[in-house]
């Protein structure tokens, strides 16, 4: 089951999330992660050009351990870099691709919605390099028009507990999916009254969520990722950041619940779901600071 985890990275690259108002993770944390995440028997690593250090941190850190070979990595490219403004989509690409070759399975995603033209470029530069190719997306509509494009493998996008609109869209479709902010980039694991400040309108859902789960006699994180992965298919993964080595506790505690529990939570969760309230916080880019993912 731990191979259906895939250990975001953004955390270690820059402030975000539960950490966005402090200072860029020191290396030496990060390494302390990524060791961690290595330990519980997770090989792949999501990172991004947009992360800030963590794709170098990441490259750094195989590279100390030498296990570059036995990673699977997922790299997203940015569809514009400003610091590359005469460099082409598939030179950028190609750029990403090269930090981790070597690797036991790559994959490219495009950072965001790609037209033809430009998936045509990416899907060039994964060729290269016989990488897998997929795109980051946000929307159920993206997802729609992401499965359209030809050699589509794999798509990220955004899922929890309360938000499956982007999962729904893939229909019968047998593209995989990359389910990301899993915590709702950690407003579901925010006290109610840090949680209403980071998104107005959820701190009364991250209260009654909160105490569904204590009713249950046990911690809401690694509820929320069972929940989600006996939601999915069996050939989805988990995208999960953490931001130290105990967060990492609730992913292993995830695969102890037993199913009656998850079944529990989740059957509880379909009342509160269908609250209008939700649909006012779910997408964190709507959120002031905005935050982008």
């Amino acid at each position: 089951m731990i191979s259906r985890i895939v250990l975001g990275t953004v955390q270690l690259g820059l402030p975000y999330g539960r950490r966005r108002s402090l200072p860029p993770m020191p290396e030496v944390a990060a390494f302390r992660i990524l060791d961690a995440a290595w330990a519980l028997g997770i090989r792949a690593f999501d990172t991004a050009e947009a992360y800030g250090a963590s794709a170098e941190r990441l490259r750094k850190w195989s590279e100390a351990r030498a296990n570059l070979e036995s990673l699977e990595i997922v790299t997203k490219v940015a569809l514009e870099r400003p610091d590359l403004i005469a460099a082409s989509l598939e030179e950028t690409a190609n750029e990403a691709l090269e930090r981790f070759h070597g690797t036991s399975r790559l994959t490219i995603l495009s950072h965001g919605p790609a037209d033809p033209g430009r998936w045509a470029s990416i899907v060039a530069a994964a060729h290269t390099y016989n990488a897998g190719v997929g795109q980051s997306v946000y929307t159920a509509e993206e997802v729609r028009r992401a499965l359209m494009l030809p050699s589509v493998e794999r798509i990220q996008v955004p899922g929890n507990v309360v938000d499956m609109r982007a999962i729904s869209a893939r229909g019968d479709n047998s593209a995989k999916l990359d389910v990301r902010s899993v915590y709702l980039q950690g407003i579901l694991l925010e006290s109610p009254l840090r949680a209403e400040k980071r998104a107005p309108g959820s701190g009364k859902f991250v209260r009654e969520i909160s105490s569904l789960a204590a009713s249950l006699g046990t911690d809401l994180a690694p509820l929320l990722i069972a929940s989600m992965l006996a939601t999915v298919r069996e050939t989805d993964r988990l995208v999960i950041g953490v931001d130290s080595v105990e967060e990492l506790d609730s992913v292993s505690a995830a695969f102890d619940l037993s199913r009656e529990v998850v079944q529990e939570f989740t059957g509880n969760l379909e009342t509160l779901a269908g609250d209008p309230d939700i649909e006012g916080f779910l997408d964190p880019r709507a959120w002031s600071p905005r935050i982008v993912y």
